[in-house]
């Protein structure tokens, strides 16, 4: 692929993985995977930045939330509105054509918000707890094991449907982009924390399969979901 190509795949992977303003071009949502490594890279340094930073004026507590909320707003945000739909439509009880059409509705039900206010209480805390320990390094890798959570849904996982999302990122031409991403990313993250990706990384192929029997495949948001679960067991391993 010529650069200039590989330059617009690199500008799609900000332009629709982050908040960050950047030029509209050439979209290539496919060619875009391979640079997800990138996007988890720049998260985490901003996060471990901010966090040195604001280390001198606030408190463990308010630093907690400040990072919490920067992450939010630069890029999890897309991915934590997945975990609610999905929460939501797993909670529901219904079959696999309810759970899918749950999905897709904009709204949130009650079980979905509960259940999304305690995975953020959760992240919270842990946070907090990791910077009380002076473990701010952590905040660089978090965002990295979110971005293998999407690959590892790209090259595992298959889609549910015919259209949005989820079929685009899980198409084979898709796939031929995550899968050197994935294992880049893995290896990566191996050197430092061998024990805790593999766990993640077994979490995550559950998950895949767990979605699998209750939706069929993937959907865009079932992949938010593995970016934020994925996010959380890191922190809950290293704690």
């Amino acid at each position: 692929m010529k650069l200039k190509e590989e330059f617009a795949a690199l500008k799609t992977a900000f332009a629709f993985f982050t908040r960050f303003p950047v030029k509209e071009g050439v979209f290539r949502p496919e060619a875009s995977l391979t640079y997800l490594p990138l996007v988890g890279a720049f998260l985490g340094g901003i996060l471990y930045i901010l966090e040195n930073w604001t280390r001198p004026h606030l408190s463990p507590e308010m630093r907690a939330l400040v990072l919490l909320f920067a992450q939010y707003f630069l890029a999890n945000y897309f991915h934590f509105d997945g975990l609610m739909d999905t929460l939501d439509a797993l909670s529901a009880g219904a079959d696999r054509k309810r759970r899918l059409e749950i999905l897709k509705t904009p709204e949130i039900g009650a079980l979905g918000f509960l259940f999304g206010f305690f995975f953020l209480l959760g992240e919270y805390l842990l946070l907090k707890k990791i910077i009380a320990y002076g473990m701010s390094e952590v905040l660089f890798f978090k965002p990295l094991f979110g971005r293998l959570g999407l690959l590892a849904g790209m090259v595992f996982g298959r889609p549910a449907k015919s259209e949005g999302l989820g079929q685009i990122f899980l198409s084979h031409q898709a796939k031929n982009r995550a899968m050197p991403a994935f294992v880049v990313l893995f290896f990566f993250l191996f050197w430092f924390y061998a024990l805790k990706v593999v766990l993640v990384s077994a979490g995550l192929l559950m998950m895949v399969s767990y979605f699998r029997h209750k939706f069929g495949g993937l959907t865009g948001d079932l992949l938010g979901a593995l970016c934020e679960v994925s996010e959380l067991l890191f922190l809950i391993l290293l704690v």
